[in-house]
């Protein structure tokens, strides 16, 4: 990414950008060797410039030809990081006031929902905010490695902390080599593997049979999550490409929760603890 695109991403026009980057190079000058310099049209290049000395970017010294020059490069960097973030926070109140309105407009809305967030930037976001967010109880479980699960340690943590009731299960295959687990992700998460069949108590029923399968396979790249008996997020990851990754966010009166109470007596019956 070039200089000039940088200065945009941080509020410059265009115009402004290539303006006071030609006037970084020139040193003190006129709108003249302004415009020769960075190609923008003359009348353009003054509207910069003044633009610009109206953002204390350039300081300015009246005559024939009016010269402009800048201000100290961290002096730039200062300005435009300063008006950004008051930028930043002045959109987030209003987000967050359109937020509220569209969350009470919910409470009379649609009873179910499911969106989809995509790429590992977006899921991890989402995975951290559906967590900070819990009010009473998070259950997730993942294959191995627990990828997911150990992207959001922190935020499972800080849960615990609160007084949230959490529980990470990672499903590792009787086959599978583990690594030596760390301290920290004891901490965190519960390794569990599929009971042997002859040491079982209770025969185990078709869909239990299933379903304990489908855990002992369960990819370690992918993961479920279930907030507050509420909310469910399915992360799908191919391990491969990073932007392929997505997350289902699913909303729905009871489902969840039979969800949770499905999985979390299964594993009681059928897997053990490592």
């Amino acid at each position: 990414m070039s200089s000039t695109e940088r200065l945009i991403r941080l509020g410059l026009s265009k115009n402004e950008a290539r303006a006071l980057e030609a006037l970084t190079a020139l040193g003190p000058a006129g709108a003249s060797d302004v415009h020769k310099q960075s190609g923008i049209p003359r009348n353009k290049a003054y509207e910069a410039l003044e633009s610009l000395a109206a953002r204390g970017l350039v300081e300015v010294q009246n005559g024939y030809p009016t010269l402009y020059r800048p201000v100290s490069a961290k002096a730039v960097i200062d300005n435009l990081t300063e008006n950004y973030g008051k930028d930043a926070r002045e959109a987030l109140l209003e987000l967050e006031r359109q937020e509220e309105l569209s969350d009470a407009e919910d409470e009379w809305g649609v009873s179910a929902s499911a969106w989809i967030v995509k790429g590992e930037y977006g899921v991890r976001r989402r995975l951290a905010e559906l967590i900070y967010g819990a009010k009473s109880d998070i259950f997730c479980m993942s294959g191995y490695p627990p990828k997911h699960i150990l992207s959001a340690k922190t935020a499972l943590k800080a849960a615990a902390k609160r007084g949230v009731v959490t529980r990470a299960i990672c499903m590792v295959r009787p086959t599978e080599e583990m690594k030596e687990v760390s301290h920290e992700e004891a901490a965190v998460i519960e390794f569990r593997t599929p009971k042997a069949s002859k040491t079982l108590k209770v025969k185990m029923l078709p869909y239990d049979e299933k379903l304990v399968s489908e855990f002992a396979g369960m990819p370690g790249i992918g993961a479920m999550v279930i907030i507050d008996e509420s909310t469910a997020f399915d992360i799908v990851d191919d391990g491969v490409h990073p932007s392929s990754i997505a997350g289902i966010v699913f909303r729905a009166p009871g489902i969840p929760s039979i969800q949770k109470a499905t999985v979390e007596r299964v594993l009681a019956l059928y897997t053990r603890r490592i």
